[in-house]
């Protein structure tokens, strides 16, 4: 018995395999752009400090972080006390509201990619 088209199949594997971490590293590139895009949108502007500060980071092929490195970061984005501490301002939650959208798109994202690897 002989099977046809084995070798084309092997050699459809082998340029996913290689393509693959290249591909990948393009992908995650354009989401955490997007990442950033949203999470800007949603950033209150008080001088625009907060809202420009959004960067990405490489950390390698296969994983990216996005961050603000402005000292009251964290305050905006999950809430804080006032200074007399008898109040409480609610957190915008900037940040995790952009990456709950970002996440609904991955699966079509990486589909895509896949079977671009596949062709």
């Amino acid at each position: 018995m002989e099977i046809q088209g084995l070798d084309e199949f092997a050699k459809t594997l082998d340029n996913a395999s290689n393509n693959f971490e290249k591909e990948a590293n393009k992908k995650l590139d354009i989401i955490a752009s997007k990442l950033i895009a949203k999470v800007k949108l949603k950033t209150p502007v008080d001088s625009g400090l907060l809202r420009r500060s959004w960067q990405p980071k490489k950390i390698n092929n296969l994983e990216r972080l996005v961050f603000n490195n402005v000292k009251y970061a964290s305050h905006v984005n999950y809430g804080h006390r006032t200074r007399g501490g008898k109040s409480f301002v609610d957190g915008v939650y900037m940040l995790e509201k952009s990456v709950k959208e970002i996440e609904s798109e991955l699966d079509k994202e990486f589909s895509i990619m896949i079977d671009n690897l596949f062709k």
